[in-house]
């Protein structure tokens, strides 16, 4: 979530555009977040969870190799990386719901999906002040690109070894929230 507080600044520090410029490029990342909702939701219902998140941290993580190695002028590689960046976080909010209910016990879906949702909102804070503070430190939001990366590399792993398993029919009628 941080990279979308820092889409225009990006452009603007590291590829050197003109600020409109890198503010009316905003309005190109929101398309592509808003046509990644029913994308995603589609390849949700119709894919195994593990496969569409292991897509979307694939994708991330190309947009933060994309950035780290983005310099002045280079504005295609500026557009494309945010677009994957929007694309991607776009698309969770579609993963997040589906995947949600095929994990949990649907009769808990509201209070299970409520508590996804929160530790999302709370990404996006600590996200958002930890790229900020890496600006800081460094000088240059070029660095905050690398924790992304990681974080990235995290997900496809979690996502191969713990979204495989969904919870089996007789398990939901035995088990709430906690499950």
């Amino acid at each position: 979530m941080s990279a979308i507080g820092i889409s225009s600044p990006v452009g603007e520090e590291i590829i050197q555009i003109d600020s409109r410029v890198a503010a009316s490029s905003v309005s190109l990342f929101a398309l592509f977040n808003g046509a990644s909702r029913p994308l995603f939701g589609w390849l949700s219902d119709r894919f195994k969870p593990h496969y569409i998140a292991i897509l979307s941290y694939s994708l991330f993580l190309l947009a933060c190799l994309l950035m780290t190695s983005a310099q002045d002028g280079q504005v295609a590689k500026y557009l494309v990386a945010f677009c994957l960046f929007w694309f991607c976080l776009g698309g969770w909010l579609a993963i997040a719901p589906t995947t949600t209910l095929r994990f949990f016990d649907p009769d808990h879906y509201a209070q299970n999906y409520g508590i996804v949702f929160t530790a999302y909102g709370v990404g996006a804070l600590t996200g958002t002040l930890v790229t900020g503070r890496i600006r800081d430190w460094f000088g240059t939001y070029t660095y905050a690109f690398y924790p992304m990366a990681l974080l990235a590399i995290i997900g496809i792993v979690v996502a191969s070894l713990m979204l495989k398993r969904e919870r089996s029919p007789q398990a939901s009628s035995q088990v709430g929230i906690a499950d």
